[in-house]
């Protein structure tokens, strides 16, 4: 299956990405352009004016602009992965989070709901929505959410609100993906963090790592392998009921410490290392594994790169960022 979908086009016309230049964006349209009919056309969409052309700007918190928009592209694909990602920042502008997550995220169903009530929907969310249901062991999609914190609670809703905001018509595919990384993520996230810093060491700065907590185990994704899961149920996409959730993972836990150790390795400069009280954020999941066999089974998808093939993305593209 997964071999006779990777061969055949896009089944969709005209796919509007919201969140088109962020980190996973960059990675998807270009991937989804591969598989682009003759006669289809991607539009690119995101708060800032873009040099892509067929690209749009508008602003979720702006429920008039959002409807604009969506009259003038009339979908019959949205791909949604606008959305404040970084839950650090939730936790200092919780309403911000909240606003653009949930209310963003409603502007646009409704939008959708109005204009295109038959379109196909592709939500990313994460599996930061699963919270406490972790330290039950791993979770699967029928696992009982329990979000903490407001990225991972306005995530949770924003799911919710879609499936009763879009009409029974539309398809909503709900996909989970759990940590994911590589070249394009910036330093709010904890894999470029720690490149970031080896990088600057290894041009003259000082050979110490700051670093926070470093005992949490967390399943981890190459971001190709991610978007390659988008673009697996997007082609499964028609034969799909019209209520979908999947999860995206790899399956396997590793220790924050380990990933630090692995770059560690990969530094032409030794390194020590300090924990910096101002990076320290408790955890109240020691290890979060999940289930995707789901996704395996509908799409024949399975990850591609291991965890050492992402580190050297990842540090190779911070070296690169520095020249």
């Amino acid at each position: 299956m997964a071999v006779e979908q990777a061969e055949a086009p896009l089944p969709f016309r005209r796919i509007l990405v919201t969140g088109a230049d962020g980190f996973v964006g960059r990675h998807l349209v270009p991937l989804l352009a591969t598989r682009l009919p003759a006669s289809a056309r991607i539009i690119s969409a995101s708060r800032t004016a873009s040099a892509a052309q067929g690209a749009i700007t508008f602003d979720l918190t702006d429920p008039a602009g959002v409807a604009r928009a969506v009259a003038a592209v009339e979908p019959d694909l949205v791909v949604h992965l606008a959305a404040q990602a970084s839950i650090d920042q939730s936790l200092e502008e919780a309403a911000d989070t909240w606003s653009i997550n949930l209310g963003g995220s409603l502007a646009l169903a409704r939008s959708l709901a109005m204009t295109v009530p038959d379109c196909t929907v592709l939500l990313a969310s994460s599996a930061e929505v699963y919270g406490l249901a972790f330290n039950e062991g791993s979770v699967t999609e029928s696992s009982v959410l329990q979000p903490y914190g407001p990225y991972a609670r306005s995530k949770a809703a924003a799911e919710s609100m879609f499936a009763d905001v879009l009409p029974k018509s539309a398809r909503l595919i709900v996909a989970r993906p759990t940590n994911h990384s590589g070249p394009g993520q910036d330093e709010r996230f904890v894999i470029p963090a720690f490149a970031a810093q080896i990088a600057r060491i290894e041009r003259g700065d000082e050979p110490v790592l700051s670093v926070g907590n470093l005992d949490a185990e967390r399943d981890f994704l190459h971001i190709r392998d991610v978007v390659a899961a988008y673009l697996a149920l997007l082609m499964a996409a028609p034969a799909l009921p019209h209520r979908n959730l999947f999860n995206i993972a790899s399956g396997q836990s590793i220790q924050i410490a380990d990933i630090l150790t692995r770059l560690r390795a990969m530094s032409r400069i030794p390194t020590s290392v300090v924990q910096d009280p101002r990076r320290m954020r408790p955890s109240e999941v020691p290890r979060a594994r999940m289930n995707s066999d789901a996704l395996r089974q509908v799409t024949g998808w399975a990850p591609a790169h291991d965890i050492n093939m992402m580190l050297a993305d990842v540090m190779a593209d911070q070296r690169a960022r520095l020249g």
